[in-house]
């Protein structure tokens, strides 16, 4: 199975609340280029789960209308930047064995990235913002996946 996960694109700081700051032009356009990057095989995920915060949801939309797909969308409080790795492992074990996108935050995405490919939180690549990482694995388990590549946006 293949997890992706993906960091929000760039956000404003003008917000009373970190839950309310909005992608930038410069997110917007990061995360359409993302969408477009052909050495991502968008096709084959099957549902997208994606933090509450407005900045995720905003890039969970665009990258749908963007690639044209209509992926069954959960959103979780368990993956917003404060999140803990076991929590998110235990939500995706819940889920049919499919492969899934994962719109989140740093630092947890860098966390997700160490915990599910070298079973250390510590270990995972740095992502920027609408950075994608591609893991595989029989299962979303710590220790359980490998990097199969990493995509930075410009």
């Amino acid at each position: 199975m293949r997890l992706l996960l993906m960091r929000h694109g760039d956000a404003s700081w003008q917000a009373a609340k970190d839950s309310q700051r909005a992608l930038s032009e410069k997110g917007r356009q990061q995360v359409q280029k993302q969408a477009q990057d052909t050495s991502i095989d968008w096709s084959i995920y099957e549902q997208l789960f994606a933090s509450p915060y407005l900045r995720t949801q905003q890039t969970s939309q665009i990258l749908q209308q963007t690639l044209n797909l209509n992926w069954p969308q959960t959103n979780s409080g368990l993956i917003t930047p404060d999140g803990a790795c076991e929590a998110v492992q235990e939500l995706l074990l819940e889920q049919p064995q499919s492969n899934c996108v994962l719109v989140t935050h740093q630092p947890l995405v860098s966390c997700l990235i160490g915990y599910f490919c070298h079973a250390d939180i510590y270990a995972g690549e740095p992502m920027m913002p609408a950075s994608v990482a591609v893991l595989s694995g029989e299962i979303c388990a710590r220790g359980c996946m490998q990097l199969e590549s990493l995509h930075h946006a410009e």
